[in-house]
C-alpha cells in the first residue's frame, strides 16, 4: 500500500470540513489532511479515491490535483499530440543533421575540381549521403591524396553543419614565372605620416609630412644623379593620422530597459519565429530569452533549447543634452570602429555640433585616427 500510495494519489477539496466525520463513517482512508479555514484538502490513494467518487456530489467534493504517476499520465494524455510532434521533430532534426546537403570544392582549377568531385562521389561524400565520421573522413582524404599525388599538393575536408567544404591545392611544377610587377607604395587617403616601414624601394617622403591620396611615399624607381637606374617592386607599410567627421541622428525619446532580477529556466521549442514552452507558462509580461541550444538543424527552422526567461521592465524616456551627447558619442565611435581595420586606433574625438532638425537630434563628431594608409600603384617600365 505504501509504495502504491507514493506512486498514485489524489488531492481532493472538501468544501465543508464538517463532512469529514461522515467520510470516516464510510471507511475512507486519508493518508494526509490539510485544513484551509472551513475547507479541507484530503490526500487519498487510488483505491480510496474510487470509493469517494459516489460521494462527490453528496458532500460537495472536487478533484484539486493529481499526484504521483497519475499526474504525469494526465499530462501525457493532455499534451500527447504536442509531445509526439516534438519527438518526431527531434528525430527529423537528428536525421537531417546527419545528411550531406551541399559539397563545395574550393579551387580555381576546373579540371582539378572535376577530378576531386569524381573521387568524392566514389566514397559517397556527395549530396544526400550520410555524413562521415572523423576516422572515415581522414581515411578517404589519405586515399585521394595517394591516388592523385601527382596532381594534388594538399587536401582538406571540413564539415560545417550539413555542408562539406573541400579545400584543395594543385601540385606546382617547376615552371616558375619570373615576371614581376613593379610598383610604388602610395597614400591610400589624405593624412599626416606618422610611421614608415620600408623593405624595398626608395623612401621619398618623411614622418610628419602631409600627403594627399595617391602621393608616392616609397618609390619603385631607384634614382641616382637624377637618372632612373633601376625599377623594383616597392614594398613597405605606411601609418598616418587621418580624420573623420561622423554624423549621428537620434529621436527625442529612447527606450530604457531594466532587469527586475526575476528569472526562471524552462525547455522551449522554437519553430520559425514562434516559441513554445514545454513545461512552464510564461510568467512575465515583458521578458528576454537566453537560449542554450540542445538540438538544431540549419536547414530546418526548428530548435530545442534550454531557455532562461528573464523579466524586464521597459520605459520611455526623453533625451537631455548630456544624455544625447553621450549616446551620440558612443554610437559615432562604435560606427567608426566598425569601419576601421583591426590595427587602427582612435586618437581623439571632439563634438562639432549638436542641434535639432525635423524633430531629430543631430550630433556631429570629429575623430583623429591612427591607421594603415598603405596603397600601391603599378609602374610602367618605360624609360628603363
Amino acid at each position: 500500500m505504501g509504495d502504491n500510495m507514493l506512486r498514485n494519489y489524489y488531492i481532493l477539496l472538501l468544501e465543508d470540513k464538517k463532512n469529514l466525520f461522515n467520510l470516516y463513517r464510510h471507511n475512507i482512508y486519508f493518508f494526509k489532511i490539510k485544513y484551509l479555514k472551513n475547507k479541507v484538502l484530503l490526500y487519498v490513494d487510488e483505491s480510496n479515491y474510487l470509493k469517494l467518487l459516489k460521494y462527490f456530489n453528496i458532500y460537495n467534493i472536487s478533484l484539486y490535483k493529481v499526484g504521483g504517476i497519475n499526474k504525469y499520465k494526465s499530462l501525457l494524455r493532455k499534451h500527447f499530440i504536442f509531445i509526439i510532434s516534438c519527438l518526431i521533430s527531434i528525430f527529423v532534426i537528428i536525421l537531417l543533421s546527419n545528411i550531406i546537403f551541399e559539397v563545395n570544392i574550393v579551387t580555381d582549377n576546373n579540371e582539378l575540381k572535376k577530378l576531386i568531385k569524381r573521387e568524392l562521389d566514389e566514397y559517397e561524400i556527395s549530396k544526400y549521403h550520410f555524413i562521415k565520421n572523423y576516422n572515415e573522413k581522414e581515411k578517404i582524404k589519405k586515399i585521394i591524396l595517394e591516388e592523385c599525388k601527382d596532381k594534388i599538393e594538399w587536401l582538406e575536408i571540413d564539415r560545417v553543419g550539413t555542408k562539406y567544404y573541400i579545400y584543395v591545392l594543385s601540385r606546382k611544377h617547376n615552371n616558375l614565372n619570373n615576371n614581376e610587377k613593379y610598383q610604388n607604395v602610395v597614400a591610400k587617403k589624405n593624412a599626416i605620416i606618422t610611421e614608415i616601414k620600408s623593405s624595398k624601394g626608395e623612401i621619398i617622403r618623411k614622418v610628419n609630412d602631409y600627403v594627399n591620396k595617391g602621393d608616392i611615399i616609397i618609390s619603385g624607381k631607384i634614382i641616382k644623379n637624377e637618372e632612373v637606374k633601376n625599377i623594383v617592386k616597392a614594398e613597405g607599410q605606411i601609418y598616418g593620422e587621418t580624420w573623420y567627421n561622423v554624423k549621428v541622428e537620434l529621436p527625442y525619446t529612447y527606450n530604457e530597459k531594466r532587469y527586475t532580477g526575476n528569472v526562471y529556466n524552462t525547455i522551449t521549442l522554437s519553430i520559425f519565429d514562434k516559441r513554445f514552452s514545454l513545461f512552464k507558462k510564461d510568467r512575465y509580461k515583458e521578458k528576454e530569452y537566453v537560449d542554450d541550444t540542445i538540438l538544431y538543424n540549419p536547414l530546418l527552422p526548428i530548435s530545442l533549447n534550454k531557455t532562461r526567461v528573464i523579466e524586464i521592465n521597459n520605459s520611455i524616456n526623453f533625451y537631455t543634452y548630456d544624455t544625447a551627447l553621450e549616446k551620440g558619442m558612443n554610437i559615432a565611435r562604435e560606427k567608426l570602429e566598425n569601419s576601421l581595420n583591426n590595427d587602427a586606433k582612435i586618437l581623439s574625438q571632439k563634438k562639432l555640433k549638436l542641434y535639432e532638425e525635423n524633430n531629430i537630434i543631430i550630433i556631429e563628431i570629429f575623430f583623429k585616427v591612427y591607421e594603415d594608409i598603405t596603397d600601391y600603384e603599378d609602374i610602367l617600365e618605360e624609360g628603363v
